[in-house]
C-alpha cells in the first residue's frame, strides 16, 4: 500500500471535523451576529474615545 492510501481514513476524519467545526461556527455567528457586532463596536469606542468626536467634525 502507498502512504497516501494508508492515510486516507485519517484525512477523511480530519476534513470531516474541520467542516463540522466550520458549520458550527457559521451557525453560532449567524445566531449572534448582532450581539457580536455590538460588542466589537463598543470595544472600539471604549478603546478610542475621541473617535466619535473626530468623525462628527468631518
Amino acid at each position: 500500500m502507498k502512504t497516501s492510501e494508508k492515510l486516507l481514513p485519517a484525512r477523511i476524519v480530519i476534513w470531516s471535523a474541520v467542516i463540522g467545526f466550520m458549520v458550527i461556527g457559521y451557525t453560532v455567528y449567524t445566531q449572534y451576529a448582532t450581539e457580536i457586532s455590538q460588542e466589537v463596536t463598543n470595544a472600539i469606542v471604549e478603546a478610542l474615545p475621541d473617535l466619535d468626536n473626530a468623525v462628527a467634525k468631518l
